[in-house]
């Protein structure tokens, strides 16, 4: 069954006072990505575009008449995240604390796409920089927002729905 993005939740990875964002200096398994503490991120209206971009290399050889082709660097992704900004919600204090660094940090995306109580949702995490929050403005109807850039730098970890553990 095909699946909207309505009930999706967003979240960065927090020291245990769970407000204070994490510094993740190498790469993370999803063991030790489930081992994190979470925090949400509230008032979250879009989240762009992750996964892995591979750029394919080509050199024209003088001998042949077909372009040799290979797979070049990989890029993980640098999507948007798009909040309602709201000056008391953890979430949005975490990121503008780890945009204000220059550290990596962990996220989580959860989707509510589990087919009934007894199986988990798809769970995708990622690595990476925290930019922004940048101000779209508006006109005198729009909500005020805040746009957060994350600079993933690791391959996401996709966990698809699971039973849950008796």
């Amino acid at each position: 069954m095909a699946n909207t993005n309505k009930g999706r939740k967003f979240y960065i990875a927090v020291d245990t006072d769970n407000t204070t964002p994490l510094p993740q200096p190498t790469d993370l398994t999803q063991t030790d990505y489930e081992a994190l503490t979470w925090l949400e991120v509230k008032n979250v209206g879009s989240i762009g575009e992750s996964g892995t971009q591979t750029n394919i290399v080509s050199y024209d050889e003088l001998s042949t008449d077909v372009t040799q082709k290979q797979k070049g660097i990989s890029n993980a992704g640098d999507p948007p995240v798009e909040v309602a900004r709201n000056t008391s919600d953890p979430g949005q204090k975490a990121m503008r604390a780890a945009a204000a660094t220059k550290y990596l940090y962990a996220f989580k995306t959860e989707d509510a796409d589990a087919p009934d109580e007894s199986t988990t949702n798809s769970v995708y995490y990622n690595r990476g920089l925290v930019t922004g929050p940048t101000r779209p403005n508006g006109r005198n109807e729009d909500f005020n927002l805040e746009v957060f850039t994350l600079g993933l730098i690791q391959r996401e970890i996709v966990v698809d729905p699971e039973p849950i553990a008796p």
